[in-house]
């Protein structure tokens, strides 16, 4: 039994009085939810509606109110009637706190008041609208055409069949959502509507839950409960889950209020995860041999603790080995959002070093890295340390140390300008300054080379044979900044870290519980919208992932491509933008709202009107 009285017991059993009554006198009759005794739900009142709302759809940017205003002029009170009660059944299931109680009978008035159509919102039958059954958040609100379309698409086909039929399809939830999956399919999208107008019209076997992705997460969490793997329907296993639940607990339940079965559902499940580790090297040194570190997975795809997943990882990783062990630096490259940042912090955790992160910027000079003097609060100048130096020795003991410098973004710096005395160095030569420190002494850098013991003096900065830069590239930034050298490419190995090439539901999963989100429910929409993105700017699962917690909750999929996508686009022409936009809405099963991605398309790219 899904129906729950627990909270507001008075306003929903009004409320489900009056889904009763719109069962009876609308869906088996030809009656009226609102107006007692008058035929509202008619086959010409339902064919003119078809005709002005589904068939005739308003593409104007105007509101849902000042649409829907524009197609009932010139229909019959009646129509205008039957559009009133439609939108009363749109507002029949979100709490007031999604829609408050005076804005739905304020926007039926309105309707009303178009046709100068006498309301009484005294009757008890608008009371079924003060208190609602669920939150359906503002993904609901911005998408009513779509929404009250499928309500109408479903009851057009019930009222089309014999009265009998139309009795035992409303009292079958196996029927009933065969029609209602039919029509889904038929309007292309995954509407709130469904889930609603299947709780209203059977709410004891129906949940009374209208996001797909709480759905998708309470079967993801109970999945041990169905013990048949030929079930696939979430409703159907719903149903089951229900019942298995309520044997535990002896009495009903609910997947909100039922506080310990909320709190499971909504919790994030953790999982072990397979990891890279590194053995200590036998001989001492940093760098380790090929047998000098193991991978403890048993497939492909490799996550890591830093919540990473990597194609062909044991070949990613002997490259990183076999450059650095030839005295290379790195730079890895590749598209936003691959982990190449994240990476880098994990070799360097690999081989037990601590890492120096900074962003490369167009401004940075020899000061920023290498070092120059400062005036101290008397004015007398000193030598201040660049970022490179302060990596190579201790500030306080003037002790070598070899914390390896994590440069992200390396190609937004002008690298000659910025590097400058560090080549010499890095090729094995010593280099003097043209600095003072404090003892008076030109300062003078110099590489480690065969030397077993290190000076430590004040003026003297030694670079560690094995210090390391590991450095960041996007592959989308190359052409636009600054260009490298020669001389600095050839201290470096360029290592790509891609995008998967096959982009699976079944790699997306793998993501997602490296991620920890194993119940996360919209894994078929996620997968086609990065594989959508790829075909206009390859991006890494690091923005999906970003993708993946905005919609957890809301399948708000509008606002995390604003977010996180549209951005990434910078550069992309404008039109190629537009053809995404509607791709993403016609190609995917998520509800897209494009009128907001347009608007942002105008206003941060400057589009202009298309």
């Amino acid at each position: 039994m899904a129906i729950y009285y627990a909270k507001e017991k008075n306003d929903r059993e009004v409320l489900y009085n009056a889904a009763a009554k719109w069962k009876k006198e609308c869906l088996l009759n030809d009656g009226s939810l609102i107006w007692d005794g008058e035929a509202i739900w008619t086959d010409n009142n339902m064919n003119r509606f078809r005709h002005i709302f589904i068939e005739n759809p308003d593409v104007s940017g105007d509101n849902f109110d000042s649409k829907l205003k524009k197609q009932l002029e010139n229909e019959t009170d009646d129509v205008y009637k039957l559009a009133i009660e439609f939108m009363y059944i749109y507002f029949l299931f979100p709490y007031s706190r999604s829609i408050s109680f005076k804005t739905k009978i304020k926007k039926l008035e309105m309707i009303a008041a178009w046709k100068g159509i006498e309301m009484d919102s005294s009757l008890l039958i608008f009371e079924g609208l003060r208190g609602g059954l669920g939150a359906t958040g503002t993904f609901y609100n911005t998408n009513k055409y779509l929404e009250i379309s499928f309500l109408f698409l479903l009851v057009e086909e019930l009222k089309k069949l014999p009265q009998e039929t139309r009795n035992n399809i409303l009292s079958n939830r196996i029927e009933l959502k065969k029609l209602a999956d039919r029509k889904r399919k038929e309007l292309g999208k995954r509407v709130q509507m469904q889930h609603i107008a299947l709780h209203l019209l059977l709410p004891e076997e129906f949940e009374r839950i209208a996001s797909w992705g709480h759905k998708g997460q309470i079967t993801k969490t109970y999945a041990d409960l169905v013990n048949n793997d030929s079930i696939v329907d979430m409703d159907e296993k719903l149903f089951i889950i229900r019942e298995r639940l309520q044997e535990e607990y002896g009495s009903e339940i609910d997947f909100y209020e039922t506080s310990e079965i909320h709190n499971k559902w909504r919790t994030k499940i953790t999982k072990n995860e397979p990891s890279l580790t590194v053995k200590e090297p036998e001989d001492g040194s940093l760098i380790p041999t090929p047998d000098d570190y193991s991978l403890s997975v048993d497939f492909d795809v490799i996550p890591t603790q830093e919540s990473l997943i990597f194609e062909k990882p044991a070949i990613l990783l002997d490259q990183v080995m076999t450059a650095l062990r030839n005295g290379k630096h790195i730079i890895f490259t590749g598209p936003p959002g691959t982990g190449k940042s994240k990476l880098a912090s994990m070799i360097c955790k690999i081989y037990n070093v601590e890492p120096v992160m900074v962003t490369a910027s167009s401004n940075w000079s020899t000061f920023e890295t290498i070092g120059g003097y400062r005036p101290d609060k008397e004015s007398h100048l000193y030598f201040k340390e660049g970022i490179f130096l302060e990596s190579v020795r201790d500030k306080e003991t003037k002790h070598p140390k070899n914390n390896w410098l994590i440069i992200d973004e390396i190609n937004r710096a002008d690298i000659d300008k910025a590097f400058g005395p560090l080549f010499s160095v890095l090729a094995g030569d010593e280099v003097t300054l043209p600095f003072q420190s404090e003892n008076g002494k030109s300062i003078l850098l110099k590489p480690q080379g065969d030397l077993e013991s290190v000076e430590t003096d004040e003026h003297i900065y030694t670079v560690p044979k094995d210090w390391r830069i590991i450095a960041t590239m996007n592959t989308l930034d190359k052409a636009s900044l600054y260009e490298m050298s020669y001389a600095f490419m050839r201290r470096f190995a360029f290592i790509p870290v891609g995008i998967p090439k096959n982009i699976t539901s079944e790699l997306v999963e793998q993501y997602l519980n490296v991620w920890k989100m194993p119940t996360y429910p919209n894994v078929d929409i996620l997968t086609d919208i990065w594989k959508l993105i790829n075909d206009y700017r390859k991006i890494g699962p690091a923005i999906i992932q970003d993708i993946a917690k905005h919609t957890q909750e809301n399948d708000d999929f509008t606002s995390a491509i604003i977010l996180y996508v549209l951005p990434q686009f910078e550069g992309i022409l404008t039109t190629q933008i537009q053809e995404f936009i509607s791709r993403v809405s016609k190609e995917t099963d998520a509800i897209i709202v494009q009128d907001y991605l347009e608007d942002f398309l105008q206003n941060f790219f400057d589009a202009g009107t298309f």
